[in-house]
């Protein structure tokens, strides 16, 4: 028993190829086997390539990670099923595709507030004279740099305020930011 020894069969791995109609497959490759494989999420003609086990463990590893996120996805709608089935409510099986009421996300404060706090008069009147020293600032600026900070404020991405205003987009962005620092500093006394 002590002089068996123990054969090891080395085990070959293949990555599959798609084989669409305008693919070339080389003389390498002609006779290689040829399947039906999932890539992605739909089955598609494969030819198989030899590799190595690191190559083959590099490739199939995102397959491998949707695949168990799909499993994980199935067996939580079913869990969840379950508990609806049963009437009951089953706090481990919520997440992103589970209808939550709104009265459940006020009671796990998700950001509701309970009521809306009125502002005094003095916040009132510190806002009031902090927009019009920033209308005062703003009125300063040339007029390109107020066409900037306009467009910008209207959520338009820098590229199209370049190409708007004949400036490339990290102009844009260098005149926008050093734009927004100095109000920053000439208001810094109204904060």
């Amino acid at each position: 028993m002590g002089n068996q020894k123990k054969t090891r069969v080395k085990q070959q791995y293949y990555i599959p190829l798609e084989v669409k109609e305008g693919t070339i497959i080389t003389k390498e490759y002609e006779n290689a086997p040829r399947q039906w494989a999932k890539i992605g999420n739909k089955m598609v003609r494969t030819i198989l390539i030899p590799a190595t086990k690191e190559q083959y463990e590099a490739y199939m590893r995102p397959e491998w990670k949707e695949d168990k996120r799909q499993q994980r996805l199935v067996e939580k709608r079913r869990r969840r099923e379950m508990a609806q089935a049963e009437h009951r409510e089953d706090k481990s099986v919520q997440g992103w595709d589970t209808a939550v009421s709104f009265e459940l996300l006020c009671e796990t404060e998700y950001g509701f507030p309970e009521k809306t706090r009125e502002e005094s008069l003095d916040e009132i009147l510190e806002k009031e004279e902090l927009l019009a020293a920033l209308r005062r600032e703003l009125a300063k600026l040339e007029a390109l740099d107020r066409t900037i900070l306009e467009m910008f404020s209207q959520g338009i991405s820098e590229a199209a305020i370049g190409h708007k205003v004949g400036l490339s987009q990290k102009g844009v962005n260098k005149r926008k930011h050093r734009l927004l620092e100095q109000l920053q500093e000439q208001l810094k006394d109204y904060r």
